[in-house]
């Protein structure tokens, strides 16, 4: 489906982006995968008592490579802006474009508990700088590259808390920055025929989730029910990968759209062969997100 198209996922050492990273490759796409961790030994710690994450950009790269795709990894700080444009000019010398461009990085906060009475400015940096700045300079780069052919997609990960009322206020904040920061590229790459959109995961089974679901004090609470409800990492690859291979594209520029909304769009499913029904919130926010679209194009 993505035979000779050219990938960067950014975040791809675990969790939503290795799931991404894997699933354009078992698509067809070469698969630049980028991140902080390199090596497991460069993993960091998050949560109040800083557990350390498994995943790294080796062990993505080599999953890979072992169910016959093809990836390269490449350690990225995003927010390091010199690092990124590095990236990208690399990218674009050796491979001659970026086709795709997956923004998966995301902080983690020590809590996503809180309010504004009880969460301080410390979660800034994890939420909103690499959360929002972070994708924000990848943007900047990659579709500077984009442009010269006239055509990629980008796509970055956000969630419902950019419109809902729960979690800690600093990830509302990021994710509500992350889908305005959506439609401002959408609107300025238009005329270059680069589609950029925001997708809303699910409760997504990453090791983070895993291992909450076991541990609460990593500041999560996970429980049976959300993980009977959650989807894979490769679930949300999969809504990417059809997403890109999309003729029309295009049309859903600028848009926000929950993950589980698409595979019932294209018609696929999860690794293990199931696809979840349309829950009331999938179907409440795809006609609430569609209002709001209307009004703000109006």
């Amino acid at each position: 489906m993505l035979q000779g198209k050219v990938s960067l996922v950014i975040g791809a050492s675990r969790g939503i982006g290795a799931g991404v990273a894997r699933e354009l490759a078992a698509h067809g796409s070469h698969v630049i995968a980028a991140a902080r961790t390199l090596e497991e030994s460069q993993s960091f710690g998050v949560g109040p008592n800083a557990h350390e994450l498994p995943g790294s950009l080796n062990q993505t790269v080599a999953d890979i490579v072992k169910s016959g795709g093809s990836a390269e990894a490449d350690r990225l700080d995003v927010l390091d802006s010199t690092q990124v444009a590095q990236l990208v000019d690399k990218v674009s010398r050796k491979h001659g474009a970026i086709d795709i461009v997956a923004n998966c990085a995301m902080g983690f906060p020590d809590t996503y508990k809180g309010s504004v009475l009880t969460s301080d400015e410390s979660q800034w940096s994890a939420m909103v700088d690499v959360g929002v700045r972070g994708k924000y300079s990848v943007i900047h780069h990659a579709s500077k590259v984009m442009v010269q052919k006239r055509s990629g997609l980008i796509v970055n990960i956000s969630a419902g808390a950019s419109k809902i009322d729960y979690y800690q206020p600093l990830f509302r904040v990021a994710m509500a920055a992350v889908d305005r920061l959506t439609e401002a590229a959408a609107q300025d790459l238009k005329e270059f025929d680069i589609t950029c959109l925001s997708i809303w995961p699910r409760w997504v089974r990453t090791e983070w989730m895993l291992m909450a679901a076991k541990d609460s004090t990593l500041g999560v609470e996970v429980t049976k029910q959300d993980l009977e409800s959650s989807d894979s990492p490769e679930f949300v690859g999969r809504a990417i990968a059809h997403i890109a291979a999309d003729p029309d594209m295009r049309a859903l520029s600028g848009q926000i759209i929950p993950v589980l909304a698409l595979a019932h769009q294209y018609g696929f499913d999860d690794v293990d062969g199931s696809r979840p029904q349309l829950d009331d919130f999938t179907k409440i926010w795809c006609e609430k997100l569609a209002s709001i679209r209307a009004i703000t194009n109006d």
